[in-house]
């Protein structure tokens, strides 16, 4: 396991958030903290691919088999590019959610 070096003072905020008694300790703070996060950017990149959905009336997978059969939409490539980073966002905080 690698271990990042943190001035001491970035942790203050939780230090409070423990004193006040929300938290038992730092690592149950932290864990909460980045729990927050992955929930909050599932939600954001799902409206954000439900948006594609709708403005191209297909998911994702059909999007992509359109889009790799016509290679002359350079907008739809810009979406589809977009589209797909999305997708993999999504799928990458969905795992620490």
């Amino acid at each position: 396991m690698s271990y990042v070096k943190i001035h001491r003072n970035v942790f203050q905020p939780i230090e409070d958030l423990i004193k006040i008694g929300l938290y038992k300790n730092e690592q149950e703070a932290l864990s909460a903290l980045v729990h927050d996060q992955a929930t909050y950017k599932v939600e954001y990149y799902t409206k954000k691919i439900k948006e594609m959905e709708k403005k191209y009336n297909m998911v994702f997978s059909d999007f992509e088999a359109k889009i790799t059969a016509n290679k002359e939409n350079f907008e739809e490539w810009d979406d589809y590019i977009l589209w797909e980073s999305y997708v993999k966002a999504l799928q990458y905080w969905s795992k620490m959610a």
